[in-house]
């Protein structure tokens, strides 16, 4: 039997860039995601499939560990993570089989905030395929300012700017690290065009179901044209 367990599928890229798109999307797919956070009308009204217990037991602590904003907003860790968590994997472990995970096919965690910690998750996962979700640097910004757990962190445009060069350089870095890296647009499904994610599934050795997911990829629920879900 395959050990999916160590070839996990992390889901990062931008606050704002789509990840929640891409992640629901490969979960409709196979991919299994657990308890996942539910959304928020008129911003994520299909939720954000962030494992809550990853989110807020394992994530959100690493980063309180580190002194950073645990919303990996305002305070931010630094860019070169001397850090080792031993045993983390054995935690992801526990946190996924407690919620019924049978090692029986991919199992995906989505957060954006992997972009801050993805060193130290991939000490403990040197198998993980790390999936980059992109999208247009203005259409960020724009959606920040549009939405409101976001937009209490601030309102000025020179703040986003920042934040998103920060995120880059650290996107920039995975992208450079040797791991095992895929990356989608947000764009392309939003404008109809599914094949890259179809390519995506297949190279997660998941089933595209493009019926599914075209009726989940709605422009109307994912403000396609201006502000795609985190």
């Amino acid at each position: 039997m395959k050990d999916y367990f160590n070839e996990p599928v992390f889901v990062l890229g931008l606050p704002r860039s789509g990840t929640s798109m891409i992640a629901g999307s490969l979960s409709l797919c196979g991919a299994w995601t657990g308890s996942t956070i539910p959304g928020v009308a008129g911003e994520n009204p299909h939720g954000f499939f962030e494992h809550g217990t990853i989110r807020e037991g394992i994530v959100k602590q690493l980063l309180r560990q580190m002194g950073s904003d645990p919303a990996g907003v305002t305070k931010l860790p630094a860019v070169n993570l001397g850090v080792s968590v031993p045993g983390l994997a054995d935690v992801f472990r526990h946190a996924i089989t407690a919620d019924g995970y049978a090692n029986d096919r991919p199992w995906l965690y989505k957060d954006a905030k992997l972009t801050l910690l993805w060193p130290v998750i991939a000490n403990a996962f040197p198998q993980a395929t790390w999936v980059i979700v992109t999208r247009d640097r203005q259409s960020i910004i724009d959606s920040c300012l549009n939405t409101s757990f976001m937009r209490q962190h601030s309102n000025d445009i020179s703040f986003w700017e920042k934040f998103i060069d920060e995120y880059q350089h650290r996107i920039g870095m995975l992208q450079h690290s040797g791991r095992r890296v895929l990356e989608i647009r947000a764009e392309d499904p939003i404008s109809g065009n599914f094949e890259p994610l179809q390519e995506l599934a297949g190279q997660l050795c998941l089933t595209f179901d493009r019926d599914k997911v075209t009726a989940f990829v709605s422009p109307a629920d994912w403000h396609g044209k201006t502000t795609p879900h985190d």
